[in-house]
């Protein structure tokens, strides 16, 4: 049983680290130092901005980030997969939204979250069904890949829509 215990407190520590890299990902939309702004994403879906957001798509990047950051804030406890699948539904719904008041705009990095969202998706309901280490990891490396594109599609829309952190003229590590 104590191995159990230790596999349980092993794998939520995992757990909690993946979320703790996703937090910080989300919580800044400028381009951390030496990470590729544009990594896997084609060059057209970071076309130039509009010449000024409009207020319905910098409204509907303002509620992606406030998704991601709850996605980010989750931590694993009994109910963590409950509140994963909710969390990443509410995210996928105001990447729709976004997806949607966007048009071409950002599509690269729309679907390449889109598709992190699918795998974060899949390891959730893998946990969900297996609750071991080897489908721990496969949240965290799923969570790392959401991390990564949610990062890109937030820099990308920064010059149209920053951040309220941005705005305020500090720089967020």
């Amino acid at each position: 049983m104590s191995r159990l215990t230790l596999t349980r407190r092993a794998c939520r520590n995992v757990l909690l680290s993946g979320l703790v890299l996703l937090a910080a990902a989300c919580g800044s939309s400028g381009s951390a130092a030496g990470s590729p702004a544009s990594a896997g994403s084609p060059s057209s879906s970071a076309a130039a901005p509009p010449a000024s957001g409009s207020a319905a798509l910098c409204s509907e990047v303002a509620a992606l980030r406030g998704s991601l950051q709850h996605l980010a804030s989750i931590r694993p406890s009994p109910s963590t997969v409950a509140e994963l699948r909710t969390a990443v539904q509410d995210v996928q719904s105001n990447l729709a939204g976004l997806s949607s008041a966007a048009g071409n705009l950002w599509s690269g990095q729309v679907s390449d979250l889109r598709s992190a969202l699918s795998k974060l998706q899949s390891a959730v309901s893998t946990l969900a069904t297996e609750r071991n280490a080897s489908s721990v990891s496969g949240v965290v490396t799923a969570v790392r890949g959401v991390s990564t594109a949610a990062r890109q599609l937030l820099d990308a829309a920064s010059p149209s829509c920053p951040s309220p952190s941005a705005s305020s003229g500090s720089s967020a590590a």
